[in-house]
């Protein structure tokens, strides 16, 4: 029923004329499980992605769990290895929502600003709001699908520091040190946005390029 520790469950039933697919999976903190029904004639019929998000990892697996027993009452079983060797349903890529760009960039400025502040003026004020807003941004970008794992540990490797720096508040070196991860925070961020919007751009050109390329081969048979 399960691979990978649970992150993605298959199940399948068998109609007679027609078999139904069920499949269920997790990327960062969103859960996705779709319905797939095979016609006799090899037609698929795939219904609406339903997707639940988190606010933390704890509880997914259960959840998954849950609405496998639930197929599995109606008749679902798992898939054999042989039939996971051709599966029905692709799973997902997992993209970076573009929702997500302003915020980060509203991060980034925050955490430049910040960072200059933390340059110019000691305050143990401005090393706790350094703190706190590094934790928001880690929480906002953890569970993110489609953020590079090198991204991701950037940012686990942030709020370490932040910890390591909030223990150390009450010695006056640290305020470099806090000033400095905010700046390069915020570098992080903006270098996360535009990787995406590049990769945007690339696939949108990629597309139109085949569009192009398509419509020139049909004008060839034209002639």
């Amino acid at each position: 029923m399960t691979n990978q520790q649970t992150k993605v469950i298959e199940l399948k039933r068998d109609n007679g004329q027609t078999t139904d697919y069920w499949v269920s999976y997790r990327m960062g903190r969103t859960l996705y499980h779709v319905s797939v029904q095979e016609q006799a004639d090899g037609q698929t019929d795939e219904g609406e992605v339903v997707k639940e998000r988190f606010p933390f990892y704890f509880g997914m697996k259960t959840r998954m769990l849950e609405l496998a027993e639930a197929k599995e009452a109606l008749g679902f079983r798992p898939l054999t290895e042989a039939e996971k060797a051709a599966p029905v349903i692709e799973e997902e890529e997992a993209q970076l929502d573009p929702a997500f760009f302003k915020p980060a960039i509203r991060y980034a400025w925050l955490m430049l600003g910040l960072g200059i502040l933390l340059f110019l003026l000691p305050s143990p004020i401005l090393n706790g709001l350094a703190f706190g807003l590094g934790l928001y941004i880690w929480y906002e970008t953890f569970g993110q699908p489609g953020i590079p794992r090198n991204y991701q540990r950037y940012f686990h490797g942030m709020l370490a520091g932040l910890t390591i720096l909030q223990v150390l508040s009450a010695e006056r070196f640290t305020q470099p040190y806090y000033a400095t991860i905010c700046v390069l925070s915020a570098i992080v961020l903006v270098l996360l946005v535009v990787q995406h919007r590049l990769k945007e751009t690339d696939q949108i050109g990629q597309e139109e390029s085949i569009r192009v390329r398509k419509m020139k081969d049909y004008s060839d048979l034209d002639l």
